[in-house]
């Protein structure tokens, strides 16, 4: 049985939790990806490094609606934010890279190890929400319900 989440403890768990699942299309194919993030409230921020020939850039230009999830284990609990992914303009990069070192959870492994730092390229985006739904799983072992 699921419970549905209220904002208040949607955006709770957006600020407590650091990474999720990106998932973008281009119309055929899924691509789906982990990704840190950072909140301020209404976006959701990530900062790509990539090459130039991303499959993830090239499915972020296809993508219309793009699918953000972010989940725990214990408690079970889901947040699932749609909307377009855009860059975000250089006059706000200060805001991004603000919401992305509060909480943000920094990779520990290189992503793209056979490529030098100075191959690579940095990008800020945004999702910009259009939809934030949130569940609570119950857990039947904690909870039993009478039969």
């Amino acid at each position: 049985m699921t419970t549905k989440m209220s904002r208040s403890a949607i955006d709770e768990l957006l600020r407590a939790e650091g990474a999720g699942v990106l998932s973008l299309t281009d119309g055929a194919e899924t691509y789906a990806i982990p990704e840190s993030f950072g909140y301020d409230g209404t976006h959701l921020y990530f900062q790509f490094a990539h090459e130039d020939d991303s499959r993830k850039m090239a499915f972020l230009e296809t993508t219309d609606v793009a699918t953000f999830t972010v989940f725990t284990t214990d408690p079970a609990e889901s947040v699932q934010a749609r909307g377009r992914i855009e860059v975000v303009p250089e006059a706000e990069h200060a805001t991004a890279a603000a919401a992305i070192a509060e909480n943000a959870t920094v990779p520990t492994m290189n992503v793209i190890p056979d490529t030098p730092v100075d191959d690579l390229s940095m990008a800020f985006y945004r999702l910009v929400v259009d939809s934030l739904s949130g569940r609570v799983f119950d857990d039947p072992i904690k909870n039993p319900t009478e039969t």
